[in-house]
């Protein structure tokens, strides 16, 4: 028996151009999609920026501070120098920017470096607002052990390092080695980049040059690299800034000596008033000196347990003692500091 052939109708064949039409735009569409990806993926699978270039370049700043970076006698660059303003500065150094931020600042370059020897090393040249913010800066962050530098009056180093300040600049150099002759090597290249960098501008007509508050401190008894200056919450106290402190080992105890500068007398009342509040909230009580003690007219003296403070003002200085071991150390501190100040134009 024949089989007979199974005739297609009309309505099949249109259904079938239909469905075949609608896979060849189905094909177009996914081959359309591949070569367009979606901006979250692109994103996704871009390298990521480099940042500390990124920083001067995205934006087409220049940084003043990448000039004296370009070259340093007696050491070779080993890579690019990158800068960084206040809205970057924590993609280089995230966990301390808040320290230089405390402090004013403005920007900073950074740039290796290679020595003859071998010896790499990382020069950073960080600018703030103004001297007193720079020795901020430097005073914070002195190391345990460190010793005093000829670069600058408030320079020092250690095995590895050498931290000065000029002006309003801060300069971090670190190298990768503690040898007998990286010290000296680092020694020679700060003082050049010293020389090169500009010094403190001069005051302007009329007005005064600004009180150097950290010399006010007494010489007898003074801790040497121990002055430091609290850009903010010094002492612990939120909103308590711009104060020097310096740590003193006396025949009566060890004790700190502190004073702030602030614009006007009441300025610094209202600071003192703050300060001793402060502390009493944090379990101080009135604890009256020795009779006879010879103190500076309106101190406050309050104690804890093991700890005593004294303060007063001076004009526009509040100056006081803070953490003495007992009220013999306290007295006696605050008896060479008054002294210290008694000359000074309030």
């Amino acid at each position: 028996m024949t089989a007979r052939r199974k005739r297609v109708s009309r309505r099949e064949r249109w259904t079938a151009w239909g469905v075949l039409t609608v896979l060849a735009a189905i094909v177009v569409w996914l081959g359309l999609a591949q070569s367009r990806l979606n901006p979250a993926v692109l994103v996704a699978l871009s390298p990521p920026p480099a940042t500390g270039v990124a920083a001067s370049q995205a934006s087409g700043r220049t940084f003043a501070d990448a000039a004296w970076l370009e070259s340093l006698p007696g050491a070779q660059p080993a890579g690019p120098v990158e800068s960084y303003d206040p809205e970057t500065l924590s993609d280089r150094i995230d966990g301390k920017a808040e320290l230089y931020l405390a402090a004013n600042f403005q920007e900073m370059s950074i740039r290796a470096f290679r020595l003859p020897d071998g010896t790499r090393l990382e020069v950073a040249v960080y600018t703030q607002a103004t001297p007193t913010d720079a020795f901020a800066v430097l005073s914070s962050q002195r190391r345990p052990g460190a010793s005093p530098s000829p670069v600058s009056p408030d320079a020092y180093a250690t095995e590895n390092a050498l931290y000065f300040t000029k002006g309003n600049r801060y300069v971090e150099m670190t190298a990768d080695r503690a040898e007998a002759a990286t010290g000296p090597a680092l020694a020679a290249l700060a003082l050049k980049l010293a020389e090169a960098l500009p010094a403190e501008a001069a005051a302007k007509p009329g007005q005064g040059a600004a009180r150097n508050v950290k010399a006010l401190f007494p010489a007898e008894g003074l801790v040497p690299g121990s002055v430091r200056l609290a850009a903010s919450d010094a002492m612990g106290m939120e909103g308590f800034s711009n104060v020097y402190t310096a740590e003193y080992d006396l025949p009566s105890g060890s004790a700190t000596a502190f004073l702030a500068e602030r614009d006007t007398a009441e300025a610094a009342a209202a600071d003192a008033r703050a300060f001793a509040g402060f502390l009493k909230q944090n379990g101080y009580a009135a604890a009256p000196p020795p009779a006879g003690a010879k103190l500076p007219a309106g101190v406050v003296a309050l104690g804890a347990d093991g700890s005593f403070e004294i303060l007063w003002t001076r004009g526009r200085l509040l100056a006081g003692v803070h953490d003495a071991v007992n009220m013999e150390a306290a007295v006696e501190l605050t008896a060479r500091l008054a002294a210290s100040l008694k000359d000074v134009t309030p």
